[in-house]
């Protein structure tokens, strides 16, 4: 019994798939082109903070989707905030998602949502 307790704990802390694989992909690109100057191109920081692990987004900071991501799109790229089009914001959302251990769905990441989004942001990378 406590096996079949256990194994439902994990799905139920199972992250959300929030993207598409193909938006990580061009995510990818997007982050290479203009945030790893500063996060590192293994986003585990440099100028900027690692935007990958527990040090980033662990349980007990509490982060949303909507936090991080109203962080990036109105302050990001350092220098010059607001500069990259809605979908290069939700990409590299889904990279850095992507990289923090959240699965690729079906459904894209629609960058008016992720503003508002209340879903925690929880690294699965230890």
């Amino acid at each position: 019994m406590a096996l079949i307790l256990s194994a439902a704990g994990a799905a139920a802390a199972a992250p959300p798939a929030l993207y598409t694989a193909a938006q990580s992909a061009s995510g990818a690109t997007v982050f290479a082109q203009n945030c790893a100057m500063c996060h590192g191109a293994d986003l585990k920081g440099g100028a900027g903070p690692s935007l990958v692990g527990q040090s980033f987004a662990s349980a007990a900071n509490k982060y949303t989707i909507g936090a991080i991501f109203s962080e990036i799109a109105e302050q990001m790229p350092a220098g010059q905030p607001g500069s990259l089009t809605h979908d290069q914001y939700t990409a590299a959302l889904a990279y850095i998602l992507s990289k923090n251990g959240y699965p690729a769905g079906s459904t894209a990441l629609d960058y008016n949502a992720s503003l508002g989004s209340s879903v925690p942001l929880v690294s699965q990378v230890k």
